[in-house]
């Protein structure tokens, strides 16, 4: 048999890498820009309202997740 050692990694929990919040701000406006331009008057205030609660779910996600830690 050969002498390879095998060994285990740890597993240790790592908090996933986030974003600057800069980042989600330009996305945001990217992403309303192109709602502005591109839809009509229906799908923008659907889309908008969309924006707006994804990224406050996601706003409010990464506040509660940094008060635990």
């Amino acid at each position: 048999m050969s002498d390879i050692n095998h060994t285990a990694h740890a597993q240790t929990e790592e908090a996933p890498k986030r974003l600057s919040s800069a980042t989600y701000v330009i996305a945001f406006i990217v992403l309303f820009v192109i709602l502005a331009v591109f839809a009509d008057l229906f799908v923008f205030i659907l889309g908008t309202i969309g924006l707006i609660v994804t990224f406050a779910a996601l706003y409010k996600e990464t506040i509660s997740h940094d008060a635990h830690h």
